[in-house]
């Protein structure tokens, strides 16, 4: 069922078509629903993470078991691998369910560059795919790897090294964020700079703080307490005038000086107006602007695509955003369409194709067209059968 109008005799009759879809698809009674210790995630790489009763497992978009609910914990799928925990040890399953990697770890991270963070008793080292360790386990602390490179903590502080455990940077920082285009925010003493990918100071420690480079810039803070942009060349492409500032998206950075906000484009110049007591930031083309104790949507010239009549609205995802009013929540399009009603009692961003949405105490997903499964507690047995219709 398509839901593109909202008026007040469309919202009842989609509320009873609702409900009595659920309840003849999935064999439910009025008193049978969800219960309310089951829940959800959002999709990734095209599975969800159920949970009931402290137990864990995951289904795929047609309502399979891929893995049963059994697990004391799991991370959401990424790079095709979950971490899953099982009497008080982690270890991973692969997008198929299959427990590939052993229970043995005490503490876990999600797969990035195809290599994990595992703990084991004190100390932190990585492996691979196939469980085989990579990097010995020395550390203290670890971040994942980025660009083929990890920073870890040995003595309290932070150093470099590359796939083979060999270090290219000695530990020497006291602060540190992964590589982002080619270059990693590092600290020493309370000021910030950067380095390359070959550990070579190109940016130097002078400023008393700093962001990742987003877009080919980096917010960094001078000893006035102002922010700025930088380039890759340490050269000053927005001049430090702001209290606070956003990194880049799509071309433009969310800035606010006192208590007024604006967009600025890359080289400082005013895109929106400072007219509004907020500003959230620009997602797929699209701002979330506060003003008067309301939300609305204005595009990047500034026009107002939505009025700002909202109790709030999350930046869009696949194209729809998330907004609130009166305790409802529903999905907007770039139209400023109210594209599915606001009727729910809670909802979630879209993530491939599917969103979670709550309705009277019942927990289920919606698409795109606005069809609703709201799965009963018999798992396993196509409860999302329809879901990609």
């Amino acid at each position: 069922m398509a839901l593109r109008t909202y008026n007040k005799s469309a919202r009842n009759l989609f509320l009873g078509l609702s409900l009595l879809a659920a309840q003849v698809t999935f064999g439910q009674t009025e008193k049978k629903s969800l219960p309310s210790d089951v829940s959800f995630t959002d999709f990734q790489s095209g599975l969800v993470r159920v949970e009931k009763d402290n137990k864990v497992g995951f289904l795929d978009k047609q309502g399979k078991e891929v893995a049963p609910m059994q697990y004391e914990n799991a991370y959401d799928m990424s790079e095709d691998m979950a971490a899953i925990r099982k009497d008080g040890k982690w270890g991973y399953m692969n997008k198929q369910g299959k427990e590939v990697i052993p229970f043995q770890y005490d503490e876990v991270q999600n797969f990035s560059g195809s290599v994990a963070a595992v703990k084991l008793g004190e100390k932190w080292g990585f492996i691979d795919k196939k469980g085989k360790k990579k990097v010995d386990f020395d550390y203290d602390k670890v971040l994942s790897f980025k660009e083929n490179l990890a920073f870890v903590k040995k003595d309290g502080k932070w150093g470099l090294i590359d796939l083979k455990n060999n270090f290219i940077v000695k530990p020497q920082f006291d602060k540190v964020e992964s590589f982002s285009e080619g270059l990693a925010c590092v600290a020493v003493a309370g000021k910030y700079g950067f380095i390359d990918t070959k550990g070579k100071e190109v940016i130097p420690m002078v400023y008393k703080g700093a962001k990742s480079f987003v877009e080919g810039r980096a917010a960094v803070k001078n000893e006035a307490k102002k922010w700025g942009y930088i380039d890759a060349n340490n050269t000053m492409q927005v001049a430090a005038l702001y209290d606070e500032a956003d990194n880049f998206s799509e071309g433009l950075a969310v800035v606010r000086n006192k208590d007024k906000w604006k967009v600025i484009g890359k080289t400082g110049e005013d895109l929106v107006a400072n007219t509004y007591d907020f500003i959230q930031g620009v997602s797929e083309g699209m701002i979330i602007v506060y003003a008067n104790k309301k939300f609305g949507v204005i595009d990047k010239t500034g026009k107002e695509i939505v009025p700002l009549k909202y109790d709030n609205i999350w930046g869009y995802s696949e194209g729809y955003a998330r907004a609130i009013n009166n305790g409802k929540y529903g999905y907007l399009d770039k139209n400023g369409q109210e594209i599915i009603p606001l009727i729910y009692d809670d909802a979630y961003n879209f993530s491939e194709g599917m969103a979670r949405i709550s309705l009277f105490g019942r927990n289920g997903f919606i698409n795109k067209n606005g069809r609703e499964v709201f799965p009963d507690n018999q798992f396993g047995k196509g409860i999302l059968s329809s879901i990609d219709d």
